[in-house]
């Protein structure tokens, strides 16, 4: 996918029905997210973590305790394959998108329509770090630094996304001179 291939947006989901098949730590960080959106969130997994368990006892995500089957996704504006099996993972990528569904599979960027940004939350300021699926433990590490800078008055972050546009090769200098998007 080239760089021009995505488009930043910030999406409105109360309410809305979205998928997540798994139920491991990656799966249950995508699910806090989705609920602190207000999605409406449906857990296909034979196992989970004890949080989506309470989530489910609580009755804040709806999980169906066995395997994906086909139909799981009806009915979702969005998908996340959060499992662990990538044969899996590329069954629910094929069967989303070819039904027309926004789809996310965990720490293959080859196979999503939509990327999820590490995001720095501070009241109504949302900052969305990316690097396009290509690094992303460096933009969540990126957004550490920046929740840094900002409590402790540093500038490690600023440092920190030179750098990095140093090693991708961006020579334009924007970033040198506060002019980077």
């Amino acid at each position: 996918m080239s760089e021009s291939g995505y488009y930043a947006a910030w999406l409105r989901l109360d309410g809305c029905r979205c998928v997540v098949v798994g139920g491991g730590r990656v799966a249950e960080r995508k699910i806090g997210k989705l609920l602190q959106s207000g999605a409406k969130v449906t857990v296909i997994s034979p196992a989970v973590t004890s949080r989506i368990q309470q989530w489910s006892a609580s009755g804040r995500v709806t999980w169906h305790e066995r395997g994906y089957g086909e139909g799981d996704i009806a009915g979702a504006r969005i998908v996340f394959a959060a499992t662990d099996d990538r044969a899996l993972n590329r069954r629910v990528f094929r069967a989303a998108d070819a039904a027309g569904k926004w789809v996310n599979v965990a720490d293959d960027a080859t196979l999503c329509t939509f990327l999820v940004p590490a995001v720095y939350r501070r009241k109504h300021l949302q900052i969305a770090i990316s690097t396009l699926g290509t690094a992303p433990q460096t933009a969540k590490r990126l957004r550490l630094l920046l929740e840094n800078d900002v409590a402790q008055g540093t500038q490690n972050f600023r440092k920190e996304v030179l750098s990095f546009a140093e090693q991708e090769g961006d020579d334009s200098g924007d970033w040198h001179h506060g002019r980077g998007e």
